[in-house]
């Protein structure tokens, strides 16, 4: 990794390694251009195949919900099992009240995670992937019989990945979500002292629009939470949140997170400390910038129909 020689500000460590226009929600991307992830198996980590596959249909669920409230649309979820506890979070505090809503009753639950004919655009890119998430949702968390049977069929590192997400498969499946406070940190510390429970992030409007992955690693600071971490949600990570979960990775937080990051945002740039920018200036220099076959707006169709 290049060292970061002079000042952190925009201009001199991000600006020379960048291209694009950076406006409304371009973003900018890498000079090293865009990569395009080939589709792949999960076998390794299971869990976060999970959490991409419950946020990506969570955010659809929260869209419809929004539109009919004339709210602005969810920009993004994400989840993280740290521990024994599920942490499930979004940019926007609107976002995480439909969640919690929806996930404190199992029929509202399965029928935003599982119902096939919940979503009308099937033709769209959302729609068939939220289609095919679905799928894998009944059998791998509503099907009991069919969950045990799939847990089964995994070998070596897989045996245990999947054993790990049939875990949070089955917390989230039969628990009653609780709201957390970010901005409390006794509520916080108390919240990592806690086993098997489901915790939905709240914010205040200082974080509105925050992106979730900054929250989850605040959470895990404040907590003093250092075992393993495990993130992953609808999108992959932009790479100022690369760059924070980094950071927090090398204070000796055991954060696992998708490597691939996507494009970076100026103002979230400009929001994080000075050595957490020095984390983010160091991908942006070597990093490609990353998206899967449907686009920037999924990490997903990275995973075959059968795996």
């Amino acid at each position: 990794m290049p060292k970061i020689k002079g000042s952190t500000s925009w201009d001199n460590a991000i600006a020379p390694h960048v291209k694009g226009s950076g406006a409304s929600q371009a973003g900018f991307q890498s000079k090293k251009g865009i990569k395009t992830v080939a589709p792949r198996s999960y076998s390794a980590n299971r869990e976060r195949q999970l959490f991409r596959h419950i946020s990506t249909r969570l955010y659809f669920h929260a869209k419809n919900k929004a539109k009919k409230k004339g709210l602005d649309n969810p920009v993004e979820i994400q989840m993280m099992r740290a521990g024994t506890n599920v942490f499930i979070g979004s940019n926007e505090d609107d976002t995480a009240h439909t969640i919690h809503k929806t996930l404190s009753y199992q029929d509202t639950t399965r029928k935003a995670l599982v119902d096939k004919s919940y979503f009308a655009t099937k033709k769209s890119a959302g729609g068939r992937i939220t289609s095919r998430h679905a799928s894998k949702l009944e059998s791998r968390m509503f099907d009991k019989s069919g969950q045990k049977k799939w847990v089964k069929g995994g070998k070596g590192v897989d045996a245990a990945s999947r054993t790990a997400a049939a875990y949070s498969a089955n917390l989230l499946r039969d628990k009653e979500p609780e709201f957390l406070d970010m901005t409390d940190k006794k509520a916080v510390k108390q919240a990592f002292k806690s086993k098997g429970k489901v915790f939905i992030v709240h914010s205040d409007r200082t974080q509105e629009g925050r992106h979730v992955e900054e929250k989850f690693m605040d959470l895990l600071e404040t907590g003093g939470h250092k075992t393993r971490a495990v993130i992953g949600g609808k999108m992959r990570p932009c790479l100022t949140c690369s760059g924070r979960m980094s950071h927090t990775k090398s204070e000796g937080h055991d954060v696992d997170f998708g490597n691939e990051p996507g494009k970076i945002w100026k103002s979230r740039y400009e929001s994080q400390p000075k050595e957490v920018r020095k984390s983010t200036a160091k991908l942006a220099q070597t990093k490609h910038t990353f998206k899967s076959k449907a686009g920037f707006g999924y990490d997903a169709e990275s995973d075959s129909d059968s795996d």
